[in-house]
C-alpha cells in the first residue's frame, strides 16, 4: 500500500543533531528517484517513474498536491491545441484532463492528484516540507546532487538521497540551491531583470452565470467567449477601466464557474514583483485585495450577470508566472516557437501562444495570439553542469519570450512525464542525463517509452489517433 506521510512522521524516525541546528530528522529514505514539488509536473514525474518500475519519493511544500491549481485557484487549463482546434497532447495530461475536465475546483484537483498518486505503491509522498539545502560533489561531467535537505513545518529537518533528482518546483528551487546557472525574468534580453506580473485569483458570489454565458459579444468585448464552465476575453471592455494603483494592470478577464455558483476571477496583474520574495508577494496580495472590490463594483453596471456580484474569498497563494530561467543543455527560444520547430529530441508538443503579460504598466503585447505547434527539446530540461538533476517547470532552459508559451501547466506536465521516464531509463542504462541527451539511441529509447504511454511527439500522430478512435 502507498504510504502517505506528513511531517508528523518525525516521531517514527531517529532524531539527531546536525549542522542545521536543533533537532533534525535522520535520513528518511533512499528512493530511486526524488521528485521535489507537489505541482502537476511533479505528480507527472512521480507517476512516470513509478509506472516504469522505480521507487519515488515525492516531496510537496504544502498539504496537498496540485501546485497553482490548488494553492492559487487556477481552475482551468491553458490548452495546447492542434491547428484544427483539437487537443494536441496525450499521455498523463490526457489522463488528468479526463478526470478534471475543462474547468474544476481546487478541491477536485487536489483529490484527483491524490488518487493518482495513491494508486501507485512505489510512490511515497511527504507533505509540508521545503528544500533548504543541496549537497553536491564533483563528477566526470560536472556535479552530482548527492542529497537534498528539507525543512518541515514543525522545524525538523530530514535528508533524502537519490541517484536521480527531478526539480518540479515552479521556481527551480533545488537547481538554484545546487548552484545551477540561471537568469531571472527578462534578464536575457539585456534590459533588466523584471518578471511577468503576478496575480491573486479571487472568487465572486452573486453572479448570474446564465447571463454571462449567453451574452458574450465579440463586437463589444473583443476576442473571447463563454461556456457553461468558463468565460474569457473582455479586453475591449476593460480598456475603459482605470486601476487605483499605478503598478496594477487589468487587461482582460478569465472567469471560472465553480460548482455551487461562485465564479473565480483571474484578472488583476501586479507588476514589479519578484515572485521569489515573500515581502513582494505580500505586497501584491494587499494591492489586489484593495483593487478587487473596486473592479467588481465597476463590472456591476457594465457586465451582464454581474449586477449582484460581490467579492468572496482570495486564493491561498499568489499565482507567479515567471522567476528563474536555467541554463540548460539546450535553450528554447521565441524563434523556435514561432517557427514551429520540432527537434529530434522532442519530448512533448506545445502550441500555446507567446503569452507575455505586461512587465511594466502600459506595455502592450509583443506577439499576436497565434498558435504554432512546436516541440519541447529534452536538453532544455537538463541544467548545464549537472549529471543527475532534471527540471520540469516554468524554469526550464527557455528565453523570457519563449517561456511565455512553455510556462503553461499542460506543457509542464509533459516535461514532468518526460523527466520521470528519463530518470527510469537513465537508471536502467546507468547513465547520466547529459549522456542520455547526447546519445541518439538513448533519446530514441526515451521517445519510444513516452509514445508507448500515449505521449504525442509528432503533430500527424494526433490525427492518426483520433481517426482510429
Amino acid at each position: 500500500m502507498n504510504i502517505i506521510r506528513g511531517v508528523a512522521f518525525a516521531a517514527a524516525l531517529f532524531l539527531s543533531v546536525n549542522a542545521w541546528g536543533g533537532a533534525a530528522l535522520a535520513q528518511a529514505s533512499a528512493p530511486d528517484v526524488l521528485v521535489v514539488g507537489g505541482t502537476p509536473a511533479g505528480v507527472a514525474a512521480a507517476l512516470a517513474a513509478a509506472r516504469r518500475g522505480r521507487t519515488v519519493e515525492l516531496v510537496a511544500r504544502r498539504g496537498e498536491l496540485g501546485g497553482i491549481l490548488t494553492d492559487a485557484m487556477m481552475d482551468q487549463w491553458d490548452l495546447n491545441l492542434a491547428r484544427d482546434g483539437e487537443p494536441l497532447q496525450g499521455g498523463l495530461f490526457t489522463e488528468i484532463y479526463a478526470r478534471l475536465g475543462d474547468s474544476f475546483t481546487p478541491a477536485h484537483a487536489a483529490a484527483v492528484f491524490a488518487d493518482l498518486v495513491a494508486a501507485e505503491p512505489r510512490i511515497d509522498v511527504v507533505y509540508g516540507a521545503t528544500p533548504e539545502a543541496v549537497r553536491t560533489e564533483r563528477a566526470a561531467g560536472g556535479r552530482t546532487v548527492t542529497a537534498v535537505i528539507f525543512r518541515g513545518r514543525d522545524g525538523g529537518a530530514f535528508t533524502v538521497n537519490a541517484p536521480y533528482v527531478v526539480d518540479a518546483t515552479d521556481d527551480g528551487d533545488v537547481a538554484a540551491l545546487a548552484g545551477a546557472r540561471y537568469d531571472v525574468g527578462r534578464q536575457d534580453t539585456g534590459r533588466d531583470e523584471r518578471m511577468q506580473p503576478v496575480t491573486l485569483i479571487f472568487t465572486v458570489t452573486g453572479v448570474h452565470w446564465d447571463r454571462v454565458e449567453t451574452s458574450y459579444d465579440p463586437l463589444r468585448y473583443g476576442a473571447g467567449g463563454a461556456t457553461e464552465r468558463r468565460a474569457w476575453g473582455y479586453a475591449d471592455l476593460l480598456r475603459e477601466y482605470r486601476p487605483a494603483a499605478p503598478n496594477v494592470v487589468v487587461d482582460d478577464l478569465n472567469l471560472g464557474h465553480e460548482d455551487g455558483g461562485s465564479v473565480t476571477v483571474n484578472a488583476i496583474d501586479v507588476v514589479g514583483i519578484d515572485g521569489r520574495n515573500h515581502d513582494d508577494l505580500a505586497r501584491a496580495r494587499r494591492l489586489t485585495e484593495r483593487e478587487a472590490p473596486r473592479l467588481v463594483a465597476w463590472l456591476r453596471g457594465r457586465l451582464a450577470g454581474f449586477a449582484d456580484a460581490t467579492v468572496g474569498r482570495y486564493a491561498d497563494t499568489v499565482y507567479v508566472r515567471e522567476t528563474r530561467h536555467f541554463a540548460g543543455l539546450e535553450r528554447l527560444t521565441a524563434d523556435d516557437v514561432w517557427a514551429g520547430d520540432i527537434p529530434d529530441d522532442t519530448i512533448g508538443l506545445s502550441s500555446y501562444p507567446l503569452d507575455l503579460h505586461p512587465v511594466t504598466a502600459g506595455e502592450r503585447p509583443a506577439f499576436a495570439p497565434i498558435r504554432h505547434v512546436y516541440g519541447v527539446p529534452f536538453g532544455t530540461l537538463v541544467p548545464a553542469g549537472f549529471e543527475n538533476l532534471i527540471l520540469a517547470s516554468p524554469a526550464i532552459s527557455a528565453s523570457h519570450l519563449a517561456a511565455g508559451s512553455a510556462r503553461v501547466i499542460p506543457t509542464t506536465i509533459e516535461e514532468g512525464e518526460a523527466a520521470g521516464a528519463a530518470a527510469a531509463l537513465a537508471m536502467r542504462a546507468r547513465v547520466a542525463f547529459p549522456a542520455l541527451a547526447r546519445e541518439p539511441a538513448f533519446i530514441d529509447s526515451l521517445r519510444d517509452s513516452l509514445e508507448r504511454f500515449g505521449v504525442v511527439l509528432e503533430p500527424a500522430a494526433m490525427h492518426v489517433a483520433r481517426a482510429a478512435s
